[in-house]
């Protein structure tokens, strides 16, 4: 049987989930990277791809031609939509929208029912719905709440429906699971000229942006606190999920 692949746009987000991975080899072709080996006893391929939907697209129309995994699970932080959405939860993304387009992708029903009986089986905090992508982060709660409305939807993120469309072309079960890093009422600071394309700081920038902004420097060790908290989701989760196939 072939492998599964694990794919997020962040090296922050798969952080945990590399330190569990023994890896066989290593592949870049930059900003992307593939690491191939065990983890959790299971031979995956673990794939991040650079930020943005463009990335996305461009890093798995490289990689499934040879790669050619079983399925595909599209990991990482989104930000919270719906008050159902708390901190640190799972979102199992029944389907996937496009908000731009409107375009509509099912999550595959077989990986679904295999991802809620590994969230039941660890006692994980999850919720079954809708998952949007937009064009870029959504700092506002009022406007993260209105976008959930729009599009029912639970959690907003900016790469699963490209991701989903490159899986269809290449007729790939899909499946994205993704951890609320905001929650819906959490305002984030806009920090979008600070992240480089791997997603981490760009640490002058950054200064520069604190400088002009100190307000935000408050926010940033609440940030820190709820990406640790949405990687370990996610790690337990494919621990699980892995252990259970």
């Amino acid at each position: 049987m072939s492998p599964l692949l694990i794919a997020a746009a962040l090296q922050d987000e798969t952080r945990d989930l590399k330190e569990n991975l023994a890896v066989d080899c290593t592949i870049h072709f930059k900003p992307a990277v593939l690491k191939r080996g065990l983890l959790f006893g299971r031979e995956i391929g673990l794939l991040t791809a650079g930020l943005g939907p463009l990335r996305v697209e461009k890093a798995l129309n490289q990689v499934l031609p040879e790669f050619k995994p079983s399925a595909i699970l599209f990991v990482g932080y989104a930000g919270g939509a719906s008050p159902l959405a708390s901190a640190a939860s799972l979102v199992l993304a029944q389907k996937v929208i496009d908000a731009a387009t409107g375009e509509l992708f099912a999550g595959d029903a077989d990986l679904l029912a295999d991802a809620k009986e590994a969230c039941k089986a660890k006692g994980i905090d999850h919720r079954v719905g809708g998952l949007a992508t937009v064009a870029g982060v959504i700092s506002s709660p009022h406007e993260k709440a209105d976008l959930g409305a729009v599009h029912d939807c639970l959690a907003l993120d900016m790469e699963a429906a490209a991701a989903a469309r490159v899986a269809k072309r290449h007729a790939v079960p899909f499946l994205a699971v993704k951890a609320v890093l905001d929650p819906v009422a959490m305002e984030l600071p806009d920090l979008k000229d600070c992240i480089d394309d791997e997603g981490g700081a760009k640490p002058l920038m950054l200064m520069g942006h604190l400088v002009k902004t100190p307000g935000d420097m408050m926010k940033l060790p609440q940030l820190q606190y709820c990406a640790a908290q949405a990687r370990a989701s996610i790690n337990r989760f494919v621990e699980a999920f892995l252990k259970n196939l």
